[in-house]
C-alpha cells in the first residue's frame, strides 16, 4: 500500500493526505516499512549482543594479561633464586648437588 494508491482510490491528491491526514499517512507508512523496521531492529539487537560479547572478551583478555604478568614475575624470581643457589654451590665445596634419574 502506498500514499499514491490510497489517494488514487479516494480520488484526492497525495498532498491532501500528507497535509490533512497525518494519522492515515502513518498507517500507510507503517504497513510499508514494517518489514524493514523488523530487520533493522533484529540487526540492532544482534549488534548489541556482539558489542556485549566483545566487552566480555576484552575483560577476559585484560585478566589473562594480568595473570601472565604475575606468572612471568614469579618465573623471573625463581630463575634469580636458582642462579644464586647455583653460585653458592660452586663456591662452597661442602655442598653436593643431587641428581634425580629414573
Amino acid at each position: 500500500m502506498s500514499v499514491a494508491a490510497v489517494a488514487e482510490e479516494a480520488g484526492v491528491s497525495r498532498a491532501l493526505i500528507h497535509r490533512d491526514c497525518p494519522d492515515l499517512l502513518e498507517r500507510i507508512k507503517g504497513g510499508v516499512n514494517k518489514g524493514i523496521r523488523q530487520q533493522r531492529d533484529a540487526k540492532h539487537a544482534e549488534l548489541n549482543e556482539c558489542k556485549e560479547r566483545n566487552r566480555e572478551l576484552r575483560n577476559e583478555v585484560a585478566e589473562l594479561k594480568a595473570m601472565l604478568a604475575k606468572v612471568q614475575s614469579q618465573n623471573a624470581t625463581l630463575i634469580r633464586k636458582n642462579m644464586e643457589l647455583s653460585s653458592l654451590s660452586a663456591k662452597d665445596s661442602n655442598i653436593t648437588q643431587l641428581s634425580y634419574t629414573k
